[in-house]
């Protein structure tokens, strides 16, 4: 039974996450009459399709991405009857660039109102301010209870969820930390927290508990924002740590990873909400991660794109079709081999 709800969940979260970003390109691209061709939730044959009024809406196969056919974005590919339609491409280049960035930014706001949600109906709101060191803390050496962290590195804090991150990102050296204490802004040099092995990365540990803040209207606005803002910030760092080589390849996965993490809350869940806010939570990171992905500028994403739109706004004029066609396809290829990769490395994990 449990192997269904994984399934179904994963299916949910994935179809939801590209229903909402395909979303956006539509949305905007009609608000711009664009014509459209097709919207498309999911890859390969299709199983269902819906003629709609101005464009068909079809479910394929497979729940890995999905599409919306503008007319004009290829040009030796316009339906007869779509070829009144006003083409992508007649459009100014700002047009078209909202038309890209209207993707991630629908992720980025159903991670904010998924987040408020989570927000709300959770147990507590954690603070940054210090509440009691747990035994053999290190860090009681610098710190103070009551001490309310506001910088950590340089990285001003404004909730949980950053102060924890930068804890266990940054830990694993001394750091640098601002606290407010008795009212007054204090400079700290060279915290130390103690180190564990997450998943064979060594990361900082936090050696303290925090107070909770009350459910009011101002509070419950401020940390639903913050903490939504966290998860981008945490989402990059961590894209950026992966390159560097922190992470490793182990720290990459797919939609099968995925769908493994969403295993795991199910059956590891004490009842159905706390379920289904860690799902919440899971789906917060995934569409975030989504959505700055998207943005990377590489051909074939939204940022590769928004790319070739940014070099035709300094030319003046676009691209060659042929040229940018040609590495739209160089870097397809890649991409799938790439996903292949995961894929396989992913099945292994389930075994290993």
């Amino acid at each position: 039974m449990s192997v269904i709800l994984t399934i179904l969940a994963t299916v949910l979260i994935f179809g939801l996450l590209i229903s909402i970003h395909e979303l956006g390109h539509y949305l905007v691209a009609r608000a711009f009459h664009v014509g459209i061709i097709e919207f498309s939730i999911g890859m390969g044959p299709k199983i269902f399709t819906h003629k709609g009024k101005y464009n068909d809406f079809c479910i394929r196969a497979l729940p890995i991405g999905g599409f919306v056919n503008m007319v004009g974005e290829y040009e030796d590919e316009i339906p007869e009857e779509h070829r009144y339609k006003i083409k992508l491409n007649d459009k100014p280049v700002w047009q078209r660039i909202l038309i890209v960035l209207a993707g991630p930014f629908m992720n980025f706001v159903l991670a904010y109102i998924v987040m408020a949600v989570i927000v709300v109906s959770g147990r507590g709101m954690g603070t940054t301010t210090v509440a009691r060191f747990l035994e053999g803390s290190s860090s009681r050496q610098w710190l103070r209870e009551g001490d309310e962290i506001i910088e950590i590195n340089g990285k001003n804090i404004h909730c949980y969820t950053e102060m924890a991150y930068k804890i266990a990102s940054d830990g694993v050296e001394p750091l640098d930390m601002v606290v407010l204490r008795e009212g007054e802004r204090v400079e700290l040099k060279g915290v130390t927290f103690g180190t564990e092995d997450e998943k064979g990365v060594k990361m900082g540990s936090q050696d303290f508990s925090v107070y909770l803040k009350e459910y009011t209207f101002g509070n419950v606005v401020y940390e639903s924002f913050w903490q939504a803002n966290s998860t981008v910030y945490i989402t990059v760092d961590s894209i950026i740590d992966t390159f560097r080589g922190r992470y490793g390849i182990n720290a990459v996965g797919g939609p099968i990873a995925v769908g493994d993490s969403v295993g795991e809350i199910i059956t590891q869940s004490r009842g159905f909400w706390e379920g289904l806010g860690n799902l919440g939570t899971l789906l917060v990171f995934i569409s975030v991660s989504l959505g700055v992905a998207n943005l990377l500028p590489i051909p074939v994403l939204d940022g590769g794109r928004l790319l070739f739109y940014i070099i035709e706004a300094i030319r003046r004029k676009p691209l060659n079709p042929k040229v940018e066609q040609a590495i739209s396809a160089v870097f397809a290829v890649l991409l799938i081999g790439f996903m292949i990769f995961i894929a396989l490395k992913d099945i292994v994990g389930l075994f290993g």
